[in-house]
């Protein structure tokens, strides 16, 4: 399988104009003519990822945090990044990031969140980002039960009335600080990755609960939606999810 014919559908399934100005996705290392006959799917893109795809005898990792994310001025090994770019490049492994065209795409992360969840969205926080859904009426508390059971997290951070019954809820993955003022307009919930103190002091001053689910935890999901995408689309490749790609944080 030529890496273009996967690019084609990747750009299909989250379009590349569809991502935020700031941001770097699409293809950013390797050849389009390049054969691909096995991916890795990856939250982040890592030194130990890479390592991960060339034990597998992966040709191509799709990442949704893209690499390179800043001014690269040189790519040397006295960085991990760099490291790990000259890996991927000295053995021939494709990089391709799809990131906020992946959030807000339909059928994209934010919806897929929802739907592991069992809800629907019903519209967007503003535009095409983020989600807003119905609660059904269930308490905050039952709504953070959900989600921990769901993502396999041991603990949320919450800040309002965790048995106040809620009607709607707001969602954005990984870090939704940009949208609060508009979710707190429009739900009474908002489940985000991480805001900083002053901007959950407003949520609360606003009456609208605050639930965070880390930024990993709140996308780590992305590298199961796009190995389901994947392996439905294409027959000929083998699709894996990385095992290497975990939380930087740790509970002690």
């Amino acid at each position: 399988m030529k890496l273009e014919k996967i690019i084609e559908f990747m750009e299909e399934i989250a379009p590349v104009d569809g991502a935020m100005e700031y941001d770097n996705v699409g293809l950013l290392l390797g050849r389009g003519e390049k054969e691909v006959t096995r991916v890795l799917t990856s939250l982040d893109c890592t030194l130990e990822v890479v390592r991960e795809a060339i034990e597998k005898g992966c040709e191509l990792i799709v990442c949704h945090h893209p690499v390179m994310f800043g001014g690269v001025k040189k790519i040397t090994d006295d960085t991990k990044e760099g490291a790990m770019l000259l890996l991927a490049a000295e053995n021939s492994v494709a990089i391709f990031a799809c990131h906020t065209n992946l959030d807000f795409a339909q059928g994209g992360l934010n919806d897929y969140f929802l739907k592991k969840l069992g809800f629907e969205a019903t519209g967007a926080i503003v535009e095409n980002e983020g989600r807003i859904f119905e609660t059904g009426g269930m308490t905050v508390k039952e709504l953070c039960g959900k989600i921990k059971e769901t993502f396999d997290v041991p603990y949320l951070r919450v800040a309002g009335d965790v048995e106040r019954e809620s009607a709607v809820g707001a969602l954005c993955t990984g870090s939704g600080k940009s949208l609060l003022g508009e979710a707190m307009e429009k739900a009474d919930v908002y489940i985000t990755g991480d805001m900083g103190h002053h901007d959950i002091l407003t949520a609360i001053e606003n009456d609208c609960v605050y639930i965070e689910i880390s930024h990993y935890d709140s996308e780590k999901i992305a590298m199961e939606l796009l190995w389901s995408k994947l392996s439905q689309r294409f027959d000929g490749i083998e699709v894996f999810q990385s095992r290497e790609n975990k939380n930087p944080l740790t509970f002690v």
